[in-house]
């Protein structure tokens, strides 16, 4: 989790697996495009079974999927959510203050801007933006950003979903959300009680993916150690050095407990994370989600030609590399923009996951894992990168074996 004040598009706070504009810029556009031969069709029939996948996030503007969220026997929409404070909110977005939504077309146009000039696109939007910059206040330049910063955690999940069911067409979603912080001053403030809200907020929502048939969870997130220490460094700072560490790291040990417990308890879910985007390795950045269990995968991000993206975090941790850069996905309102980062390479894997699901329902989470790993090709670094095609192929092809 990133608190910066140029932020990329989708940015979220919560999970920094969205890339800053001063990572991104480092990055050089690629030279050829490796993915679109590697991607995955899977011809569907009426026998073809749905696949359920969780979309563990910010929230998803359900609007944009007016068929693909899944519903339970009465019919009620699959949605589970909690806001900042941890307490129950069974919403699908955030309930966002009324000025931010009025400027929506606004905010998705900053956000498409941002996008452009952090991946070195020549865009009317960016030059525009660039433009702005050099004309207003660093006051008004910081406020612009922080409400970017808020905006792009509404949105994020929604491009997620867009990654997550791209070409399948018998996929759909189950929904659970969770909010950060808000505000600088954050709000709330942590503690060690926010610590096991939290915790106890995120055993609640990862049964409920499991109980409503998900197959398939993606978690573009980390809870990140540093991410707490700089909430409590700007909310709480009487608080002696040690003691607000200690906070940060009961926090992180905490909710990958809670995590490890439930992964362990649903075999036949494959929960897919992002490594995350602070160019560090995974020990360094000790998010919760490190974690090493045969039906979870962390993700890193890798550019169109196969290069590690600077930004992305590595490490034996990371199982798989996926694109992850100018992935499309659609704002509030149906916009198309294009985000990069870690974020957006998961759900491009956890679609993957759930094509071979179509063709394979026996598959467990471990099973999806392992094709996954044993059907990708490495690159000059010898990471290993996602080939969706034959992953499918390998999952249709051990069907005989079962």
């Amino acid at each position: 989790m990133n608190h910066t004040l140029r932020l990329l598009a989708f940015v979220v706070c919560a999970s920094s697996t969205v890339v800053s504009a001063q990572t991104a810029t480092d990055a050089k556009p690629p030279a050829k495009d490796i993915w679109p031969e590697r991607e995955a069709t899977i011809a569907v029939d009426a026998k073809t079974p749905r696949i359920r996948i969780g979309i563990w996030d910010s929230g998803v503007d359900t609007t944009l999927f007016p068929s693909r969220i899944a519903r339970d026997k009465s019919g009620k929409l699959m949605v589970r959510g909690y806001d900042a404070f941890k307490k129950r909110q069974d919403t699908p977005m955030e309930d966002m203050p009324a000025d931010l939504l009025a400027r929506q077309d606004e905010l998705n146009a900053l956000t498409m801007a941002l996008d452009d000039l952090d991946t070195k696109v020549d865009s009317p939007g960016a030059r525009d933006l660039m433009k702005r910059q050099l004309t207003i206040s660093a006051k008004e330049r910081d406020a612009i950003y922080d409400d970017v910063d808020r905006w792009g955690g509404y949105i994020h999940g929604s491009a997620v979903a867009d990654a997550a069911l791209t070409t399948h067409p018998r996929a759909e979603l189950v929904i659970a959300r969770m909010e950060w912080w808000h505000g600088n001053p954050p709000v709330p403030c942590w503690s060690r009680e926010m610590a096991n809200r939290e915790a106890d907020s995120i055993h609640d929502l990862l049964n409920f993916l499991v109980e409503s048939g998900a197959r398939v969870v993606n978690m573009s997130w980390g809870r990140y150690e540093r991410s707490y220490q700089k909430n409590l460094e700007q909310c709480a700072k009487e608080l002696p050095l040690e003691e607000r560490n200690a906070i940060a790291r009961y926090s992180v040990d905490t909710i990958r407990a809670v995590l490890r417990a439930g992964m362990m308890a649903a075999p036949r879910v494959l929960f897919v994370g992002a490594a995350g985007n602070e160019g560090k390795t995974i020990t360094q950045s000790n998010p919760a989600t490190r974690l090493d269990l045969p039906n979870f995968m962390l993700i890193g991000a890798v550019d169109r030609s196969g290069t590690k993206a600077s930004f992305s975090n590595a490490g034996p941790e990371v199982a798989l590399y996926a694109n992850g850069w100018r992935i499309p996905g659609r704002l509030p309102g149906g916009v198309m923009a294009y985000g990069t980062g870690t974020s957006l390479a998961a759900p491009l894997v956890s679609n993957t996951a759930a094509k071979m699901l179509a063709v394979n329902s026996q598959l467990t989470g471990a099973d999806l894992r392992r094709l996954l790993q044993q059907t990708a090709d490495t690159n000059s670094a010898g990471l290993r990168l996602m080939h969706s095609a034959k992953a499918v192929e390998s999952a249709r092809a051990s069907l005989g074996g079962r």
